[in-house]
C-alpha cells in the first residue's frame, strides 16, 4: 500500500487535508492543556504536561512537521516503507518507524492523531457495520499509551455514498493518476483503484493500486471508544476545518 511512486504522487498532490486540519489539530491538542515545551517555560496556562505526540498513518509527514514546528516531539507511524523514507526527509527532528495500525506498539503520549481516515484501513471479515476486533485493540492499545487525561484525535467514514466517483484524473509536473471509487451492495467497503504514471528520469512508470476501507456507524465506534476507557464528542469537522461529506471528526479523552 502506497509504493514508492503513488507515495510520492500523494506527497506531491494530495497533502493538502493534512496542512489545512494541522492548525486546528494544534489548536484543539493546546485548548486540551497539550501544550508545546516552549509554552509550558513561558509560563502559560495549561497542564503542560508532556509534548509527545503519536501520529499513527503519519504518510509522508505534513502533519508531523507542523506539530514539531509548534514544539511537539513527534513519533510518526505508517505501514508504507516509501511513506517513511518521504517524512524521514521532510521531518529529521522527528521519530519515524514502518507499523502497521494492527500491530504498532506506541510509547507513551499525551496525544495519539490518526487524521485522513486512517482507522477505516483496518481489515475487516464478515458483514455488519460494528467495529472489528482489531480496531477494538487498537483503541485499547492507544488508551495504554495515553497519560490520564491524553487526546485521541481521528476520523473515519460514516456514509460511503458521498465518496464514490467515477473515474478523474489529476496531474502534476512529473506525474499523472487516473481513480474511481465505488461502494459495495451493502454500502460497507468503498474500493478505490488507482493507476499512476512517474516519469523517473527519461523512463515512465505504471503503478496500480485498490484499496479497500471500510464505513462505520457512529454508535459502532462510540461504543468501542466507551469499552476501551474513552470519552468521545464526534462532529464534522477539527475545528474550522470541515471534512469531506460523510466523514466524521472524533475528540476521544482518556479516562
Amino acid at each position: 500500500m502506497y509504493s514508492t511512486d503513488l507515495a510520492y504522487i500523494h506527497d506531491a498532490g494530495f497533502g493538502d487535508f493534512a496542512a489545512r486540519a494541522a492548525p486546528e489539530v494544534i489548536r484543539i491538542l493546546r485548548r486540551h492543556g497539550i501544550r508545546p515545551r516552549a509554552e509550558r517555560f513561558r509560563g502559560t496556562t495549561g497542564s503542560g504536561r508532556a509534548r509527545r505526540v503519536v501520529e499513527v498513518g503519519c504518510g509522508s509527514g505534513t502533519l508531523a512537521r507542523h506539530l514539531v514546528d509548534a514544539g511537539y516531539d513527534v513519533v510518526g507511524l505508517d505501514i508504507s516503507p516509501a511513506m517513511i523514507r518521504l517524512a524521514r526527509e521532510k521531518v529529521p527532528e522527528a521519530t519515524f518507524r514502518v507499523a502497521s495500525l494492527t500491530k504498532a506498539r506506541m510509547p507513551r503520549c499525551d496525544a495519539v492523531v490518526a487524521i485522513g481516515e486512517v482507522v477505516t484501513y483496518v481489515p475487516a471479515s464478515g458483514g455488519g457495520t460494528g467495529v472489528p476486533p482489531a480496531l477494538r485493540k487498537f483503541f485499547s492499545r492507544v488508551h495504554e499509551a495515553l497519560e490520564p487525561g491524553g487526546l485521541f484525535i481521528f476520523d473515519f467514514i460514516e456514509r460511503g455514498v458521498w465518496r464514490t466517483y467515477p473515474a478523474k484524473i489529476h496531474s502534476g509536473g512529473d506525474w499523472v493518476i487516473a481513480a474511481h471509487a465505488e461502494l459495495d451492495a451493502a454500502g460497507q467497503i468503498l474500493t478505490r483503484r488507482m493507476v499512476a504514471i512517474r516519469k523517473v528520469g527519461r523512463q515512465y512508470r505504471r503503478t496500480q493500486e485498490s484499496h479497500r476501507v471500510r464505513i462505520y456507524k457512529r454508535r459502532a465506534v462510540a461504543n468501542a471508544l466507551a469499552g476501551a476507557g474513552f470519552t468521545a464528542r464526534m462532529s464534522r469537522s477539527y475545528g474550522r476545518y470541515r471534512l469531506l461529506p460523510g466523514d466524521v471528526a472524533v475528540i476521544a479523552t482518556r479516562r
